[in-house]
């Protein structure tokens, strides 16, 4: 079973029910403390840094990607520096992660009717928004409910058809 994990500081919010947020990560069995441990003194280094992206472990659990916008201030790259037994990989994204939380939420917000859900993508290169399926079947598709909802960013939107999950 797996399990939620985060900054032990207790400063960061809990997610909803069946999500993980910002900071927090999902602790699967079968995976090397080794790795949790680095995870541990990534999140810890840097705190509530904007430019911090969603950590990424590979499906072999043999790599960490750690997404960050900018240069990675030296505090980070010590903590990064030991990791016996896999490989840690720094991606530099597009846009600003804290940027892209605050757009997703703005777009959630300002049009319920279009935009089920949205989140920041992982990857850093803009924003997954969830279009409800009445308003793809009124528009002819997700990309044009959008449109037809006024929905526009100054980010890339990826538009998928689904309900947001209860919480």
């Amino acid at each position: 079973m797996a399990t939620r994990g985060g900054s032990s500081n207790g400063r960061r919010p809990a997610a909803p029910a069946g999500s993980v947020g910002h900071g927090e990560y999902v602790v699967y069995p079968g995976t090397r403390a080794e790795l949790y441990d680095c995870l541990e003194r990534l999140t810890a280094a840097a705190g509530d840094s904007p430019d911090f992206g969603t950590p990424g472990i590979s499906l072999d659990r043999t790599r960490l990607t750690v997404r960050w916008f900018g240069e990675l201030p030296a505090t980070v790259q010590a903590a990064l520096a030991d990791h016996p037994g896999f490989e840690v990989a720094v991606q530099q994204v597009a846009f600003r992660p804290a940027d892209l939380r605050a757009e997703a939420a703005r777009l959630a917000r300002e049009h319920a009717g279009v935009v089920a859900a949205a989140t920041a993508r992982p990857e850093g290169d803009g924003i997954e928004v969830l279009v409800p399926p009445a308003a793809v079947e009124r528009a002819g598709g997700a990309r044009q409910a959008l449109t037809a909802g006024g929905v526009r960013s100054d980010v890339p939107l990826f538009a998928e058809v689904g309900e947001a999950a209860a919480t």
